[in-house]
């Protein structure tokens, strides 16, 4: 009777006394509940889902055994204000973080990079450029050529990466003019200052020579030659024409021929590869890509030059030269004075 009078009377002091000591007891085992699971500094990647709240990838984490107890990870975003700041991504994390630092980490966006690495090589062709995009999942197969046909030229060549969120919305055709607007935004920014004919001569020579003094020497025989009425006699100029001529006028899974006569079968992409031009034949029909049958350059770029050709091209290189060929493998270039010097390099190198 006494004890339950005095429990009645003194209610408020014991229930004090009794928040009091959880209090303590919480603050005593505040640095053990937040400390590292253990001394395994094993790394593990954990992805906070987009959408996720504080309180779920808490959990998630505790399940995960990164951390020993939900709520002193929430308890440390209230007290920190970053309960709303933690943020979607994989992280790289660890049973010997702390609670705090695991916090710290979402909350400060240290994910690992998913971004998508692509290197578009110099003188690739807008075709080649979206074969290159589509192996890498990140546009609808054939959407970045009919998007930048027109900007053959300055989508200029480098080292980009791509938001991973474009792999995942691979399927809409507004990612190739996501992907373009960046390409020609990196020209507008390295390559400005370079004239409209500069570019033109620049993306042949992508294809004509490989090192910075041969794209000089050939720059400087295109020039002569020019200046000399001669055509320039540019096979990639042939089958750029060939290639542009049927792509534009695809129709379905087909292409017609130049003369429109006949159909040829197009690629999964419906994009066309130069390399299977018939240069022998198409030497003869005449067209605005066409340097064997018309003097001058060719109506306009056959690729995207990057700086080496670009330089190349605003600055050629005179010499006695008029004529080269390359080798087979593709190693050297075979510079000729006159055409009958020509004629004997040929014979000598190419066997023809």
């Amino acid at each position: 009777m006494q004890q339950g009078k005095f429990l009645k009377r003194n209610r408020w002091q014991i229930a004090a006394i009794l928040v009091a000591a959880v209090v303590v007891s919480a603050i005593a085992l505040f640095p053990l509940l937040a400390s590292p699971i253990s001394a395994d500094t094993g790394v593990r990647e954990f992805t906070v889902r987009q959408g996720w709240g504080g309180g779920r990838i808490a959990s998630e984490l505790q399940n995960a055994g990164l951390i020993r107890w939900a709520p002193v990870m929430i308890l440390i975003t209230n007290l920190t204000g970053t309960g709303d700041s933690l943020k979607a991504g994989t992280y790289a994390l660890s049973p010997s973080m702390s609670t705090r630092e695991i916090v710290r980490i979402l909350a400060a966006g240290e994910a690992l990079s998913t971004d998508i690495v692509v290197t578009i090589p110099e003188g690739m062709n807008v075709w080649e450029i979206d074969d290159l995009l589509a192996k890498q999942r990140l546009i609808v197969p054939g959407s970045f050529a009919r998007t930048y046909d027109t900007n053959e030229g300055t989508l200029f060549p480098d080292t980009y990466r791509f938001d991973a969120l474009l792999a995942e919305r691979a399927g809409e055709y507004a990612n190739a003019r996501v992907i373009g607007a960046v390409l020609r935004d990196a020209f507008d920014t390295k390559a400005r200052a370079y004239t409209k004919l500069q570019i033109i001569i620049a993306s042949m020579l992508e294809k004509e020579a490989k090192t910075a003094d041969d794209m000089a020497l050939v720059a400087g025989i295109m020039a002569e030659r020019e200046k000399r009425g001669m055509a320039l006699q540019i096979d990639a100029t042939v089958a750029y024409g060939w290639c542009l001529a049927r792509w534009s006028r695809s129709s379905g899974s087909r292409i017609l021929d130049s003369q429109g006569e006949s159909e040829l079968p197009m690629s999964s992409s419906r994009n066309c590869d130069v390399t299977q031009a018939p240069i022998a034949t198409e030497i003869k029909v005449d067209g605005p890509y066409n340097t064997y049958t018309r003097t001058g350059l060719p109506k306009g770029p056959i690729s995207n030059p990057g700086l080496k050709a670009l330089d190349a091209a605003a600055h050629p290189k005179a010499s006695p030269y008029l004529y080269y060929l390359s080798t087979r493998d593709g190693s050297q270039l075979i510079y000729s004075k006159t055409l009958s010097e020509h004629l004997k390099n040929r014979a000598k190198y190419l066997g023809f």
